[in-house]
């Protein structure tokens, strides 16, 4: 009999987003910042925006992400390497997606100015993302139920 995956409550998700944000925008601001050659308090409010935008995302684009996992029978936390160089592209497609308008306007660039910007920061966040996710399955494991033994199996 095959038992059902366990993945993520909301509270842990709401950790989850949280925690990632947080660690996020101190790392983000200051390197935006000497990257555009801009004041640290406007490109530090441009950055907590679109935290605040990724932190509506981000939920719900890994529960979708954990849902494929589950309908092909794989334990989202214990995803290899390559599913999880996968979702971190998936999330920073989706995020620079709703980003880029809103870099164009905050910023006062072209679109192409922001895409280079973006483009950066996409490899940038991409590594962080998939740093920080596998450590956060590392540290905060959604535990599975023990598989059942056959009766023949089965120690009394």
């Amino acid at each position: 009999m095959n038992q059902p995956i366990i993945t993520r409550t909301p509270m842990d998700r709401l950790r989850h987003t949280l925690m990632f944000e947080a660690l996020l925008l101190t790392l983000l601001a200051p390197m935006m910042s000497l990257m555009l050659n801009r004041d640290i308090v406007d490109v530090g409010m441009l950055s907590v925006v679109i935290s605040l935008k990724a932190m509506l995302i981000n939920p719900i684009f890994n529960y979708l992400f954990d849902r494929y996992d589950v309908r092909r029978g794989r334990v989202p936390t214990e995803r290899k390497l390559l599913g999880r160089i996968i979702h971190a592209m998936g999330l920073e497609i989706t995020l620079t997606a709703t980003s880029l308008p809103l870099i164009v306007w905050w910023l006062d660039v072209t679109f192409m100015q922001a895409l280079v910007v973006d483009m950066v920061m996409i490899f940038a966040v991409m590594a962080y993302t998939l740093v920080f996710n596998w450590s956060y399955d590392r540290v905060f494991p959604v535990a599975q139920p023990a598989a059942s033994l056959p009766l023949s199996e089965s120690t009394v």
